[in-house]
Formats: structure tokens, sequence, C-alpha cells
């Protein structure tokens, strides 16, 4: 997975969820008639463990600015994809200090296509 042209420590777990954006209304009859605006992705990146420097890699770029162009496989195509996204929530859990090193469990990072 890619951020801003720079390749992140590979998520343990990625779900990539496609949003139909659409303006729908009823017509004098009761029909119900729906325009499909946009497809958009939201990519759920979750680490069950990371060290805390390549946890640190990753907010200091998504705390960069407001957008940024991930690059990752989606499973509509089974080729990398370039999305612009925006940062949701960021969960963790601070763990254990292993050789003066300390790591983070249950990572989850938001990235939604704008």
């Amino acid at each position: 997975m890619i951020i801003d042209g720079v390749t992140i420590k590979t998520p343990t777990e990625l779900k990539v969820g496609v949003f139909r954006l659409s303006k729908a209304e009823r017509t004098a009859s009761g029909k119900m008639v729906m325009e499909i605006i946009a497809i958009k992705r939201r990519l759920d990146c979750k680490w069950s463990i990371i060290k805390g420097s390549d946890l640190k890699r990753i907010l200091d770029l998504l705390d960069s600015k407001v957008f940024h162009t991930v690059t990752y496989p989606d499973p509509k195509t089974g080729e990398n994809h370039t999305i612009t996204c925006y940062v949701g929530d960021i969960n963790m859990t601070v763990s254990q200090i292993i050789n003066a090193d300390r790591y983070y469990t249950d990572v989850s990072i938001a990235l939604i296509e704008q």
C-alpha cells in the first residue's frame, strides 16, 4: 500500500467498502426514481500489531495534509488502484515495549475517498 508516494507497512487486514451515492425521489405516481451520482471507496486498514516507528511514519504522512493519494489492491480489477482520500477514524491500543521498541495492537485507520 502506498500513501502519497511512500510505501507503508502492509496492513494485516484491508477492507474495501464500495458506496453508491445517489439522489432518489418519488414521482407523482409514487414510483421511486434514482440517479447514481458517484461510486466511492472506503479503505479500512488494520494492523494486529505494528512497531511504533512504523505507525509514526504512517501517522506523520496522514497529518501532513488533508487529502492523500492512496494506492491499494482493488478487488474489482485485481490490480492496484489509486484514489484521493481523507482520513477518518484512527484507533489503537498502546501495547508493550520489546527491545526498547514500543508496539501497538488493534490499530485501525479509515481512509475515505474524496
